[in-house]
């Protein structure tokens, strides 16, 4: 495989077409789902199956209805003053949307995904450059502004957590074109805050690929498999790293 130096950042059209490619694919892991599933541990710690869902959902709700978002904010506040702002926060989405029966949280996805999506393709400049430091001052972003939290993050995050569900209930995780486009989008931020001497990087598997992290020819190599090292760089248990390699402490926002 060649080496792709410098993954680029996505067009409008092309973070359009990856979020609503993943909407799809974590509903439909949401549909492989058993009654026995939902009550399962995820990587999330203390985040059941079902947890992750209602999570995912608020998530989509609030690009759909902003005003949820900022009602989710004021409780988080006052029910949470000793979380961040973001965890405070999520912690409301579960407290609200938790309890739904399962059919009726897969229903929630479906009603509000699309128009969430909607939302982000129409939504004006002005709003796209929007600080997300205001609603999540402690959680900064490789690039804090609502555009960037809907195209990039938004996906990135649904991603995750679909790879979560399956880990939980032993599903597979089915790949396609939309997948390396969310990998490629965390090695370049990966490469954008790499502050160590250059290296190869090579993901394995599907969604994987070889890339050049830092500036400069590489002067070490890196092979670990793709879905392993995206664990491991949002922060979660994946690929067993030596102490002394360069990506043991790596970290990518998810």
């Amino acid at each position: 495989m060649a080496i792709d130096t410098r993954p680029q950042s996505l067009s409008r059209r092309r973070a359009a077409e990856v979020a609503a490619a993943e909407l799809r694919a974590f509903g439909a892991a949401l549909a492989s789902l058993d009654d026995t599933d939902w009550a399962r541990p995820t990587d999330c710690p203390d985040w059941t199956v079902k947890d992750v869902v209602a999570h995912v959902c608020g998530q989509y709700e609030e690009l759909s209805k902003p005003t949820v978002l900022l009602h989710r904010l004021r409780v988080a506040r006052r029910r949470y003053p000793d979380k961040i702002a973001l965890d405070g926060h999520n912690q409301v989405q579960i407290d609200e949307l938790g309890g739904l029966p399962p059919a009726e949280l897969f229903a929630h996805l479906q009603r509000n995904g699309p128009v969430a999506l909607k939302r982000i393709r129409l939504m004006p400049g002005l709003f796209r450059r929007i600080s997300t430091l205001r609603f999540f001052p402690e959680s900064p972003l490789q690039e804090s502004n609502l555009g960037y939290l809907a195209d990039v993050i938004l996906p990135r995050d649904t991603w995750m957590h679909r790879m979560e569900l399956t880990r939980a209930s032993g599903g597979v995780f089915d790949v396609d074109d939309h997948d390396h486009e969310i990998v490629s989008q965390v090695v370049r931020e990966l490469d954008q805050g790499w502050q160590r001497p250059p290296l190869r990087l090579e993901l394995t598997g599907p969604a994987g690929g070889v890339w050049a992290i830092g500036r400069g020819a590489p002067v070490e190599s890196v092979t670990a498999d793709t879905m392993a090292m995206m664990l491991h760089l949002s922060g979660r248990d994946g690929v067993e790293l030596p102490k002394d390699s360069p990506l043991s402490a790596a970290r990518v926002v998810f």
